[in-house]
């Protein structure tokens, strides 16, 4: 029955082969999408003006405001953006009051500070501070407008012409009866023709459509007079039109009259406040987006009408090597000419070259879905009724696969911490895709989750540290590698900024916090006064060192000015405070925890009455946060006592969760798979799963089908993340470890008369020349590298407690194995001497060279301790570090 059974179980080759090929019929889909949709307009300007639709167009509420053209972010400028755009240039309305309604709201765009004058049937000009825009009252276009057309620009002084938007027809049907028509026509023709004899000037000239009005909104003297029959001609022939002219029809404009009928006024005409920013911004869209794209970079959340620039040189470098150089390498490797093997160990015989491979396919595919046209883009747009279907549907996938834990679990275990890193990222991932961060209740939740990651770090370094003492740079490199791999190599493939990706950077802050407060004094930590004032201590000097202007601004200033790197302080303030008590929650937490098990207090007799309490004061906790929570309506208020507030509803959970042996034995496989990638998931979603930085959402399919792509984009986004993990955690233990070395032949034994003695201060230089290897075995050397953050794989040991135990992970890190025992082995350096080189090879003479200073700083005890302890990892890190200053310094010299 086991061997029938077996044989329904695909194996770990063939779940990677069934991936890989679902990535590759998503891309062929996308392929498919773009050469039957997007080939003759692979910008999305024809997109942007010819349709679109309401994304929040739901019953009750006030009016639309969210517009979605096919396949792009359609952006929602504000007075910063439109002044870049259209400072120095001259904008010219001419028309009725439509486009004196449109004028307006730009006018309102580059300065919310105007109001709208009392003199309807006028010209106004608007003018300030290098901006310039005008509007012609001219209902028949036959008059003012007319005579400034036909000056082509070319009047004295005049500024050039950022774009013209020319409308009218409403007063043709209304009052010139019958032959209404037929005059504007022969109007529109003069005005079209007027506009094609000044190609230059008028580069971008909008030729309004008639404005189909709600007729049921209609009061009697209009209805009888505007027909919409003649309506409708009017906008058949403008856009018969304008494919024989240069004149561009936005016909989108009426569209967003037509789909929704909250987006006009009384008057059945004239479109509502928000509407009507909306028509102004897609005029902006047309005109902008490129200009502001290229003054500003990321995020790229103004995707309408924009051509994506070609890799840089930086980016064309790395996607040589990921693009030709990696894959060739694997494939010669593999031996996948003969055997189709994909993406498999076993076919490679390589692990790092897999690796290697899994990893620069995920970075390359990032930058095809969100740095290129080939995949369609979408705004968000916040449905109560979308966030709860995922959120059930989440809760549902807990319950189906709860499980029991393989071995005893004790507090706070492995299986429970991969399982509440598990449910918090995907209600993270829930709560960036259905943009719900302007919900303040939803937002509050986030925040408290993000503490409770920060929690998790500062708990599980802690035990690390407290229970190993092991502090040397293998453990600093093995865990910083591990956290920043992804974010650094998205920075320079995507064009971005480390601190983007906060969390990655936000975790690397605070284990260098928790790595020197535990190592400071490091012999006295069993000492509970003295760990508990260090702590204490480094926490009041961290609120300072952030909160205090004057430490940061001089390390970003360095960074700047030597490290060529431009980060936004402001935003890394805010981050880091926001949440600057929550470690050190966490670090006490585990040394009461270590505590409990040292002293053997749940023997006590008191602990029953001890747990009881605890646990009613959980609950207290919980009911506390909530009502606290209530009273901060706003975000700037919540932010500034979230800080002493998060460890309310953290804290009483954590206990809640462990309150029984069941509990703490039980946990959901669904999440705490999630769990063991979830760095990666929180990494990856920004480019793969969502687009533009975030902004948007990515779609293989059309817009229309919201669902269905969600559907055809989550399987895959999560099984990269979860290769990606893997991939990564490789790639960190071969480059702080090194790869295995052969071990070398042993030499034959000389004949015994030829065995000299040794001297002993030749036995000295031989103990100088070789690095100092640790005693410990393979798998003691390897829980050095990961520690209580790093599952070393499936056969990893578990324990029952905290104080025994390597199964506390403590941050995002622990997202997939750090060293594997068939890749990493930690080997004496056959060709180097001492910690700066061979002894035997420098002479003396060479070692006269080196000034005597030099030479007393690197023969020192303590320098040459750690040289040696790094081993060859000293030469790969630092390559490593100079590798990106160089690419730093390219970069900054290519963008002057």
């Amino acid at each position: 029955m086991a061997l029938s059974l077996a044989a329904f179980v695909p194996s770990a080759d063939h779940v990677k082969r069934s991936f890989f090929s679902y990535g590759v019929f998503v891309f062929v889909l996308a392929l498919w999408r773009y050469a039957s949709s997007d080939v003759f307009d692979p910008y999305k300007c024809g997109s942007l003006v010819s349709t679109g639709e309401w994304l929040d167009n739901v019953p009750g509420s006030n009016g639309p405001s969210n517009w979605q053209p096919p396949g792009c972010i359609f952006h929602k400028y504000n007075a910063k953006e439109a002044s870049l755009c259209l400072r120095n240039q001259h904008v010219l309305f001419a028309g009725d009051s439509t486009v004196r309604q449109l004028f307006w709201q730009t006018v309102k765009t580059l300065d919310p500070s105007v109001s709208e004058t009392s003199e309807k049937h006028s010209d106004i000009k608007f003018v300030k501070d290098g901006l310039n825009v005008e509007f012609l009252w001219d209902p028949y276009l036959n008059s003012t407008a007319m005579r400034r057309l036909a000056t082509c620009g070319k009047v004295k002084e005049e500024l050039p012409n950022a774009y013209v938007v020319l409308g009218g027809g409403l007063w043709f049907a209304r009052y010139l009866g019958d032959n209404g028509v037929n005059l504007w026509k022969e109007n529109m023709d003069k005005v079209i023709e007027s506009v094609r004899s000044c190609p230059d000037y008028y580069h971008l000239p909008f030729l309004l459509p008639v404005t189909v009005p709600h007729w049921e909104k209609l009061d009697v003297s209009r209805s009888a007079t505007i027909l919409q029959s003649e309506v409708t001609y009017m906008n058949d022939y403008l856009k018969w039109a304008s494919h024989q002219s240069n004149v561009i029809v936005p016909t989108a404009l009426n569209d967003m009259m037509t789909k929704s009928m909250a987006a006009s006024d009384d008057s059945g005409i004239h479109a509502t406040q928000a509407v009507a920013k909306a028509k102004a911004d897609l005029l902006l869209n047309m005109r902008c987006n490129q200009q502001v794209m290229e003054a500003t970079g990321y995020p790229y959340d103004k995707t309408c009408c924009y051509k994506y620039p070609g890799p840089n040189f930086t980016q064309l470098a790395i996607l040589l090597v990921t693009v030709v150089v990696m894959p060739a390498l694997y494939v010669k490797s593999s031996g996948m000419l003969s055997s189709p093997r994909m993406w498999s160990e076993g076919a490679s015989g390589n692990a790092l070259l897999t690796a290697g491979f899994i990893f620069a396919t995920t970075v390359t595919y990032s930058y095809v879905a969100d740095r290129t046209s080939l995949f369609n883009k979408a705004s968000k747009q916040f449905l109560a009724s979308e966030f709860t279907i995922m959120t059930l549907a989440t809760i549902v996938l807990g319950l189906l696969t709860i499980r029991r834990s393989d071995s005893e679990q004790g507090f706070m275990g492995r299986d429970q911490s991969n399982e509440w890193k598990g449910w918090m990222q995907i209600m993270v991932l829930i709560y960036h895709i259905t943009g719900a961060s302007k919900v303040l209740p939803i937002y509050k939740l986030i925040r408290v989750m993000v503490a409770a990651y920060l929690f998790m770090t500062g708990y599980g370094h802690t035990v690390y540290f407290y229970k190993k003492k092991d502090f040397s740079l293998k453990r600093v490199a093995s865990v910083l590698v591990r956290l920043n791999m992804l974010s650094c190599a998205l920075a320079y493939i995507m064009d971005t900024d480390y601190l983007f990706y906060y969390f990655a950077p936000l975790s690397s802050f605070w284990f260098m916090v928790v790595y020197f407060t535990m190592k400071f004094q490091a012999q006295n930590n069993q000492d509970l006064t003295f760990l508990c004032s260090k702590i204490a201590i480094s926490a009041i000097g961290m609120y300072f060192i952030v909160s205090i202007e004057g430490v940061l601004e001089t390390v970003w200033f360095l960074l700047e000015r030597v490290f060529f790197v431009t980060w936004d302080l402001r935003e890394w303030r805010f981050r880091v405070l926001l949440d600057i008590w929550i470690v050190y929650v966490g670090m006490l937490g585990a040394i009461a925890s270590i505590k409990i098990q040292e002293y053997n207090l749940l023997s006590h007799p008191s602990w029953p009455t001890v747990r009881v309490a605890s646990l009613g004061g959980s609950v207290a906790a919980l009911v506390l946060y909530h009502i606290l929570s209530q009273i901060w309506g706003s975000k700037p208020d919540y932010n500034s006592q979230h800080p002493f507030i998060s460890v309310l509803p953290i804290v009483g959970f954590l206990f809640l969760r462990n309150a029984t042996h069941t509990l703490r034995n039980v946990y959901s496989t669904a999440f705490a798979w999630v769990g063991t990638c979830s760095l990666e998931t929180f990494t990856l979603q920004f480019h793969i799963w969502m687009a533009a930085d975030t902004h948007g959402i990515l779609e293989v399919i059309s817009s229309q089908h919201h669902v269905l792509n969600l559907l055809v984009t989550t399987p895959l986004f999560l099984y990269i993340s979860s290769v990606t993990a893997d991939a990564t955690g490789k790639l960190t233990a071969v480059l702080v470890n090194g790869t295995k070395k052969p071990s070398p032949k042993p030499a034959p034994e000389p004949p015994k008369e030829a065995v000299l003695p040794v001297t002993e201060g030749e036995a000295n230089d031989d103990k100088n020349s070789w690095p100092q290897v640790s005693s410990r075995s393979v798998d003691d050397e390897q829980r050095g590298a990961s520690g209580d953050l790093i599952s070393i794989g499936s056969g990893s040991p578990r324990s029952t407690t905290v104080a025994e135990s390597d199964a506390t992970p403590a941050s995002l890190l622990d997202s997939s194995t750090l060293a594997q025992p068939d890749a990493v082995v930690t080997q004496p350096d056959l060709e180097k001497g001492d910690a700066f080189g061979s002894t035997a090879a420098r002479s003396d003479e060479q070692s006269r060279q080196i000034p005597s200073f030099v030479t007393q700083v690197i023969e020192h005890p303590v320098v040459e301790a750690a040289w040696l302890q790094m081993g060859d990892m000293r030469v790969r890190l630092m390559s490593l570090l100079i590798l990106m200053w160089a690419i730093n310094v390219a970069c900054a010299f290519e963008r002057a």
